[in-house]
C-alpha cells in the first residue's frame, strides 16, 4: 500500500513538472535554428526591419513619456538595425549586396538631423559640428561610429569613410586626453557601456594600442571586483562608480567589445553567467543587479524588472551567448525572448510584436551577433 502511494506521488510530481516545462519546449523550438544562423529566419527578421525603416519612424512612434528617451529609442532602432544588417552581410555572402544597402540606409538615418536631435538637445550643440572640441557625445558618436567602422570593414570603399575617420580621430583624442579614459555621454553623465562602443569604434579603425590601454583601465577601474560586472555609471573626473554594476550595461557592453577585444567581452560574459543568470521552468533570465544588491528596481535602461530579472539584460545576453558559443544558455534565453516578444511569422517576415521597432532591432542585432566576434574581417 505504501509503495503504491509513493508511486502515485512520484507520478503526480513528474506529471506536474512535465506540464510546467511544456511552455518552455514550445517557445524554444526555433532556438537551434537561430543559434545556427538559419538563413530563412534571419532573412525574415531582416525583412521586418526593412519594413520598419520604410514606414518612416519618428519620435512620435515611441511612448516612453520622455522626449529624450523617445529620441534615444528612435536612434537605437536604426543603430541596432545597421549592426544586424552588417552581421547578415557576413552570414549570407550571397545576399551581401542587399544587406549592405540596408545597412547604409540605416546609417543614413542615424546621421540625419531628425535622429540625432536627442543628443543635440541635451548638449546644446551638434555632435557632428563640434568634433574639434572636447565635448563627449559618447551616447551618439560611439554607436554611429562603430556602425560606420563595421560598414567600412565590410566595404572598404564605404561612402562613410571620411566621416568615419573624422569621428574616430575626435574620439581617439578625447579618450586619450581624458584622465579616466572615459568621455561623457551627456554633460556630467559618463556611462562605461557607451564608452565600450566608443573604444570599439576607435580600435576597429586601427588604434589597437589605445584599445589595449583602455581595456586594462577598464579591468582595473570600471569592472566591479566582486561581481566582475561593468559599473553602470562613473564620476567624470576620477572614474569612481556612481551606480552599481548592472546587467543591462554589462550585456550590451560585452557585445560592443566583441568588435575590439573578444577576450574582455568573454570575461564579462562569464561574469554575467556566474552572477546574474537564472531560469524558471527552462526560461532563461538575467538579473539587472548582482544578488547582493537589494531594493533596486532599475530604470528605463533595464526594461521591466520582475523579481530582480531585467528584460533588457535578458535580451542583450542572447548576443553574448551566440558570440561566446554558449548554445545551451542561448536556447533558454531565446525561449524567454520568444514568449515575451510574441513573434509573428509570415512567408516573408518575422517580427517580435510586443517589442515594436526597437525590440525587433535589438533582437535582430543580438540573434545575428557573430560567433567569436569579427576577427576574420580585421585580418
Amino acid at each position: 500500500m505504501t509503495m503504491t502511494i509513493i508511486r502515485q506521488l512520484v507520478g503526480g510530481v513528474l506529471f506536474i513538472v512535465g506540464i510546467a516545462w511544456l511552455p518552455y519546449a514550445w517557445h524554444a523550438r526555433l532556438a537551434e535554428r537561430w543559434y545556427g544562423g538559419d538563413p530563412e529566419l534571419q532573412t525574415k527578421l531582416g525583412n521586418g526591419l526593412a519594413v520598419w525603416m520604410s514606414d518612416g519612424l519618428d519620435r512620435d512612434d515611441f511612448t516612453t513619456g520622455s522626449k529624450q528617451f523617445d529620441g534615444e529609442w528612435l536612434y537605437g532602432t536604426y543603430v541596432m538595425a545597421a549592426m544586424g544588417f552588417g552581421q547578415l552581410a557576413m552570414e549570407q555572402p550571397e545576399q551581401r549586396g542587399r544587406w549592405l544597402v540596408l545597412m547604409e540606409e540605416a546609417i543614413d538615418q542615424v546621421l540625419s538631423d531628425r535622429v540625432r536631435a536627442f543628443d543635440t538637445e541635451r548638449w546644446g550643440s551638434d555632435a557632428l559640428e563640434t568634433l574639434d572640441t572636447d565635448e563627449g557625445h559618447a551616447a551618439y558618436l560611439g554607436y554611429v561610429n562603430l556602425a560606420m567602422g563595421f560598414h567600412r570593414l565590410l566595404k572598404p570603399d564605404s561612402k562613410f569613410a571620411e566621416l568615419n575617420d573624422d569621428i574616430t580621430e575626435a574620439l581617439r583624442r578625447r579618450i586619450a586626453g581624458s584622465p579616466i579614459m572615459m568621455i561623457e555621454s551627456y554633460p556630467h553623465e559618463t556611462y562605461p557601456v557607451d564608452n565600450c562602443a566608443v573604444i570599439a569604434s576607435v580600435a576597429i579603425n586601427g588604434d589597437k594600442h589605445l584599445g589595449t590601454r583602455w581595456a586594462a583601465q577598464c579591468r582595473a577601474k570600471y569592472i566591479d571586483a566582486y561581481s566582475g560586472l561593468l559599473y553602470q555609471s562613473v564620476e567624470r573626473q576620477r572614474g569612481l562608480p556612481y551606480d552599481y554594476p548592472r546587467g543591462s550595461g554589462t550585456t550590451l557592453g560585452l557585445y560592443f567589445l566583441s568588435f575590439m577585444d573578444p577576450e574582455l567581452s568573454g570575461e564579462l560574459y562569464d561574469a554575467v553567467k556566474k552572477e546574474l543568470a537564472g531560469s524558471v521552468f527552462g526560461f532563461g533570465l538575467v538579473r539587472e543587479y548582482p544578488r547582493a544588491v537589494k531594493g533596486q528596481n532599475g530604470d528605463i535602461d533595464s526594461g521591466a524588472v520582475i523579481f530582480g530579472y531585467g528584460l533588457s539584460p535578458t535580451g542583450f545576453a542572447l548576443g553574448g551567448a551566440r558570440i561566446h558559443g554558449d548554445r545551451d544558455y542561448f536556447k533558454h534565453l531565446y525561449a524567454t525572448a520568444h514568449a515575451a516578444g510574441a513573434p509573428l511569422e509570415t512567408d516573408t517576415r518575422f517580427s517580435f510584436v510586443t517589442g515594436a521597432s526597437l525590440g525587433d532591432a535589438i533582437l535582430f542585432a543580438m540573434l545575428t551577433a557573430q560567433p567569436g566576434g569579427i576577427e576574420e574581417l580585421k585580418q
